[in-house]
This record gives structure tokens, sequence and C-alpha cells, in this order.
């Protein structure tokens, strides 16, 4: 009896939290005949939930990667490690930085959002990106080497987050802790554009915020933007100046510049349009999730909550869509579960109207964290010849 070879190709561009989801089911309940490739910048994925609690020494790195060679062979998911620059729906094609065009049936977009970089502070080597993750600690260790080497190990290391919603609270939090726990001396500065940090959550959350940052000597400056920077001093829209050795943006997200090349829909705020059922508003056969998606009828935070909800809304519709069935609609939760870890065993929390900061808190968050980790951390060794296509000649790699 002959072998019955997979027809259709499903593309998954990005291997954010929804499209791992897509991943790690197709190890347990493959698509007949469809194959799935995986489109990756980094050959490990990163998971944004336990970055503060690596900086803080709460875990080590490896524990917050998934190793997506390991990951993809045990699916029998192929993977190929390049940016995906643009997307032709009409040739149905994926465009890749230093590839030929990958052809999809199917494709799900998941390549999340990057923080909005204020334009004093684009293309300045003391400007450290919160994003891309996977590389975000390496070059927070390279940035500090270089502001504290020729004997200027004891000098104080000042250093300003820009944005003071959950990533820059969090990042602030648990940096204090990562240079203390290296005896650099340091002063930390957040800067906020709105009323108050924690902009959106409880009253007593952002009260619980402010008494930490102030425990820690963290100085927050809020309803302030950033006016300039000359590569050592930081100017405020109110004309204060603040030293700067390091600036972490971790500010509102926008759209990654890539997204320019994808000839789909786009939302106003840049990102592309999306349908309940997650498709996108122009191509019934790419289905957009995470930050990249903007639902116009009912837009939501750019929160990594929705994108690890979505996981199997995507995997229910990707399986209706080969079989020719009616989708399901995905229905964002009004409110949801908010942990940010301090840095020092204890988070602080909000759920259904009550805030918190406790040593519970963090085992809570602890607990979630690890279990999700735990779904796609795969132990077992790679076989001889690993799903990555990165050793196949671009021709090979590049065949659907």
């Amino acid at each position: 009896m002959q072998e019955t070879l997979p027809a259709q190709n499903l593309v998954l561009i990005g291997a954010g939290h929804t499209n791992l989801h897509i991943v790690r089911m197709w190890r347990e309940q493959p698509i007949p005949c469809v194959s799935v490739t995986l489109i990756s910048a980094f050959n490990r994925a990163t998971y944004s939930g336990m970055l503060p609690g690596t900086l803080a020494g709460l875990y080590e790195p490896r524990e917050m990667e998934i190793d997506l060679d390991r990951l993809a062979a045990a699916s029998g998911v192929r993977v190929v490690y390049e940016e995906a620059v643009g997307l032709d729906s009409a040739q149905q094609h994926v465009l890749l930085a230093n590839r030929p065009p990958l052809r999809y049936d199917v494709a799900a977009i998941g390549i999340g959002s990057v923080p909005k970089i204020p334009d004093p502070l684009r293309q300045q080597p003391a400007v450290l990106s919160i994003k891309p993750m996977a590389t975000f600690h390496h070059r927070l260790q390279e940035r500090l080497a270089e502001v504290t080497q020729d004997g200027n190990e004891t000098a104080t290391v000042s250093v300003v987050i820009v944005g003071g919603g959950a990533a820059g609270v969090e990042v602030s939090f648990c940096l204090h802790e990562y240079l203390a726990q290296r005896l650099i001396s340091a002063q930390l500065h957040l800067i906020e554009r709105g009323e108050t940090i924690l902009g959106g959550s409880l009253p007593k959350t952002q009260q619980l915020a402010r008494e930490e940052l102030q425990r820690r000597g963290i100085v927050p400056h809020l309803q302030q933007r950033v006016a300039d920077f000359d590569g050592r001093q930081l100017i405020l829209e109110n004309g204060r100046s603040l030293a700067a050795d390091i600036i972490i943006t971790a500010t509102t997200a926008a759209p990654p510049p890539v997204l320019s090349g994808f000839d789909l829909a786009k939302a106003d705020d840049g990102f592309l349009a999306t349908r309940p059922t997650l498709q996108s508003t122009s191509a019934e056969n790419v289905f957009v999730v995470g930050d990249t998606a903007t639902f116009p009828a009912n837009p939501v935070p750019k929160a990594g909550v929705y994108a690890v909800r979505q996981g199997p809304v995507l995997w229910e519709n990707l399986r209706r869509s080969f079989q020719n069935q009616p989708l399901q609609e995905f229905h964002p939760q009004s409110s949801f579960l908010s942990l940010l870890a301090t840095g020092d065993g204890k988070a602080i929390g909000q759920y259904h109207g009550r805030a918190f900061h406790s040593r519970w808190a963090w085992k809570w968050k602890d607990y979630l964290d690890r279990k999700f980790m735990k779904l796609h951390q795969v132990d077992a060794p790679l076989p001889e010849k690993a799903a990555n296509t990165d050793s196949l000649p671009p021709n090979e790699a590049s065949k659907g």
C-alpha cells in the first residue's frame, strides 16, 4: 500500500505562545495529510513570564527557554530558522530574509510586538529594548560590562526604564535585585507618560507597586516623556536631566517593522486586523494571534494571557479550516489574573477586584509559569537528523 503524502502545508510564523501550542498539539493529534513548518528567528523560544524572575536570579536562563529543535523533532514539525519579512497572500508565499519564499495553504502569524521607541532613543548604544527577549539578558550583560570597565566598577550605574506598565514595573523590581546580587551600585529611574504606573490596574495594585518602588529607591517620573538624549544625559519634557548609562525600553506595544511587508489588512494601530475567528480580515486562510492581532470590533490589551487563551481556539480552527467546517470565535475574558514578580520571592497581583503582595502570590505565579514550560520543554535527546532545516540547502528548505 502506497504511503499517503501530505497534500497541504501549514506554516506557523513566529514561535510565540499560541503557535507553540499548535506545535505541542501536533505531537498528540496531527491533522491528516498536512505538513507543518515553524519559522523562527531564534532556535529557542523565551517565555516572557519568566524573564523578570530570571533577571532576579530566581531561575536559570535555560529554565525560561524552550528548545525548538527538540520540541519540533518530538512533534514531527519542520523548523526553519529565518526571519519572515513579508507575506504575499495572492501567491500564498511567506517571504524570508535569506531564503526563497515558502509556500503555504494555511498560515498562522504570531510574531508579537516591539516596544515603541521614542525618537531620541533610536540607534543609541545605551538603549536596550526589552525585545527580543531571547537576547535581552545577554545584551544587558554586555552593556553592564561596558559601563563598569576602565576601573569604574565602584561607580554608581544609572539605569532608566522607559515605560511604567506591567513590563516596565516588573523589570524595575527584578533589575534592582540583579544589580544588588552583583554588588553593583545603581540608581534606577522609571519614566511613565501617564498619571500613574500600572495604568488600568486597581488603585490598590498601583499603591502596592509604588510602595515597593519607594522601598527600593527606584524613582518614578510620572506624566513625562523623553525629550532628548545625548548618549549620556537623558532630558525629560519638564527639563530635568538624568544620567543614563543604560536605558531599557518597555513601552507601549508597537507593530514589528516587518509587518509592513505583509500584504494583509491593517488595523488603525498598525497591527493586523483580525476577525473573532482569528482569521485575517483580508485573507481567510491566514490566522493572526497574540500581540500581532488587533480585533477592530473588540480591541484587547497586548498581553500574553490572551495569546495563551487563543491557543486552543487556533488549534480547533486550524483543524476545521482544513476540513472546511465552520470556525469557532475567540471570546477574550474581561478580567484575568495578573501577577508581577518583585524579585525577592514575592509578587504583586490582582484578581477579581482584589490586590495583594505576598510570598504565596509568587508561589502561585511560579507554579503557573513552570506548568506552562513543562508542557513545551522536551528532555528527550535529539535524533541524529533534527527537524531544523538550517542544515538543508536553501531551495530544499523553501519547499512546501
